[in-house]
């Protein structure tokens, strides 16, 4: 090879490495979007506030969240950050398939992680995927929650100080969180005076998603008018259902008359009450509500019953022997059934979770046969039986029609994970707040979905973390809300609940518990405040379980699309062929000179 050739080739392998060089920088830089986050951290003088910084960076991918956090969070944040980046993806309709999400959080010392970066992380996720302009001198605190709800965290006056000084201008804090009260004077202070007086600073309340996104951007993405309608099918199931509980407290007092066991002066004001609250629900096509108000005494009058027979303890045995028989023939049933349809999947939750009821009401009975009295255990076999009863009748809803999903076991068990993940996060949060001994009954019911984990019944494990999650989101939300506040907080929580099962309705997903928890509550919100507000943290968990399954048809065209080749690649590629391109055309112009 002569010395000119040699050049030659050396121009063209540089002229095509410095080629590929340029684009495959420009392929792997990615914009950065980034918020303040305010965060508490422990002192000798209690908890401080403090700032730290999030930053988001998207890379091509399929949906999966990296989280690296400097220092280490006090408590994993991995859970929450991916459930807000899901919420967000969800709530606003975004196409966030295609992208890996890479957060990074940095803070100047040890802070107090967990869900309360929620809302921060939910918002940078809408304003990286839509590539929203966005005003970093705001700063969002509080949990992001089913509905796109921002739920209140602890140290919100420390975190407006901290913010303060740290020279935002404005820190939104969650709806009917601005009274706070000092645990040490037990004074009242308004935040939102004492932000702009004291502080020189804004602090806005805000209720959900939707209005941090405004405030962020002045983008108005969601705030639509929805219509809330019930599902004409779901309405015929449920007031058979309805009619079948109803009817059976006719029954059981039919049974009693026989048997000429006549109600005594404590009962009767008791049942009397809860049949006309069946009634009036039922009048006003509250249906659930009414099936609820009569399965409640149905457990009273057959309970009753029971006492007044005298039943030895053989011939209870015998009794749960026949139900166990039933159960078994339930089971084979469930196993046979198809889920194709978030309605069938709700559906076979429900079942199982009243089955487990039963079975818990089995042990119960064989573990304490010795030590309860005869009105105890006649109160167990009462509460099984009837239980038991209330899953046949809820079996109907098998046949209710809706939008397919791919829900086999593998994305059951998935789901079932990630449930009792956020599950305990959301315990452990509340933990900082309130003793251990008061969030006991949560504890219990992560135990009970683990254990059904690992007998691989999902769906109870599912509906049963999901319970836990909404029961310690309750305790969270009711946290800081005053007693003047507290209905407009209920009813902020009902309009978020109402938006969604709308728009999952729209989309022929329509929830059937979120919707009944919806209507129950609603039937609670003035004698009940806290259980009407558990009953809404329900209907919002249970109404959106459809952003964890794939949709069947969207399944199946993602599984016959032709692989690409990711986007890195394909700038490399790009590279390359251009430096041949340039290496080739002088080859050519340097035969045409030779010609010449």
């Amino acid at each position: 090879m002569t010395p000119k050739k040699r050049v030659q080739l050396f121009l063209f392998l540089f002229l095509s490495i410095l080629a590929l060089f340029p684009l495959s920088a420009l392929a792997a830089h990615q914009p950065q979007y980034h918020l303040k986050l305010l965060a508490v951290q422990e002192s000798s003088q209690g908890y401080l506030g403090s700032d730290a910084d999030v930053y988001l960076e998207l890379q091509e991918g399929s949906g999966r969240v990296f989280l690296e956090t400097y220092p280490l969070t006090k408590m994993d944040t991995q859970i929450s950050t991916r459930f807000a980046k899901e919420i967000a993806c969800a709530h606003f309709k975004l196409d966030c398939s295609n992208y890996d999400f890479i957060f990074t959080i940095k803070s100047k010392s040890s802070i107090i992680g967990g869900p309360s970066a929620g809302a921060a992380i939910a918002a940078l996720t809408t304003i990286a995927v839509l590539d929203l302009p966005y005003d970093e001198n705001i700063a969002i605190t509080g949990t992001v929650n089913s509905g796109g709800i921002i739920g209140p965290v602890g140290g919100v006056k420390e975190k407006i100080e901290a913010a303060s000084q740290t020279g935002l201008k404005t820190v939104l804090i969650a709806q009917g969180t601005a009274l706070h009260t000092d645990d040490d004077s037990n004074q009242t202070l308004d935040l939102i005076l004492y932000g702009k007086e004291t502080l020189g600073i804004n602090v806005m309340e805000v209720n959900d998603l939707d209005e941090v996104i405004l405030k962020l951007t002045g983008v108005d993405l969601n705030h639509k008018s929805v219509q809330l309608t019930e599902d004409p099918t779901y309405k015929t199931i449920i007031q058979g259902l309805q009619r079948t509980l109803c009817q059976r407290t006719e029954k059981i007092e039919s049974e009693l008359g026989q048997r000429n066991i006549l109600l005594d002066a404590n009962i009767t004001p008791i049942i009397l009450q809860k049949k006309g609250q069946a009634d009036n629900a039922t009048l006003q096509g509250d249906y659930y509500s009414a099936a609820s108000y009569c399965f409640g005494v149905n457990i009273q009058l057959k309970t009753y019953y029971y006492q007044h027979e005298d039943l030895t303890v053989e011939e209870m045995e015998g009794l749960f022997s026949l139900l166990e028989g039933k159960l078994k023939t339930t089971d084979q049933k469930l196993a046979q059934q198809t889920i194709e349809t978030i309605a069938d999947l709700q559906t076979t939750m429900i079942v199982k979770e009243r089955l487990q009821d039963v079975r818990e009401q089995m042990a119960e009975f064989k573990e304490n046969q010795d030590i309860q009295s005869p009105e105890e255990l006649a109160g167990l076999i009462a509460y099984a039986e009837e239980r038991y009863f209330s899953a046949q009748s809820w079996m109907q809803f098998f046949s209710m029609d809706g939008k397919k999903f791919i829900v086999d076991a593998e994305m059951l068990e998935n789901t079932c994970r990630r449930k009792v993940s956020e599950a305990e996060e959301w315990h452990q949060y509340v933990n900082l707040f309130i003793d251990d001994f008061a969030t006991s009954s949560i504890a219990d019911k992560i135990q009970t979905a683990k254990a059904a984990q690992n007998r691989t019944e999902y769906e109870l494990c599912l509906i049963t973390a999901s319970q836990a999650k909404a029961d310690a989101n309750a305790i969270l939300s009711s946290i800081g809300v005053s007693e003047d506040s507290v209905d407009a907080f209920i009813e902020n929580k009902r309009l978020a609940a109402e938006r969604v099962i709308a728009e999952n309705s729209a989309e022929s997903i329509f929830p059937i518990l979120g919707y009944s928890y919806y209507r129950y509550a609603n039937s609670l919100k003035h004698d009940e405040k806290f259980t009407a507000l558990v009953y809404l943290e329900y209907a919002l968990e249970m109404s959106d379980l459809g952003i964890y399954f794939p949709e069947e048809q969207q399944y199946a065209s993602e599984a016959s699309a032709l692989p690409l080749l990711p986007e890195r690649w394909a700038f490399g590629i790009g590279g390359v062929l251009v430096g041949v391109s340039i290496g080739f055309l002088l080859f050519f112009l340097n035969i045409k000179k030779r010609k010449r």
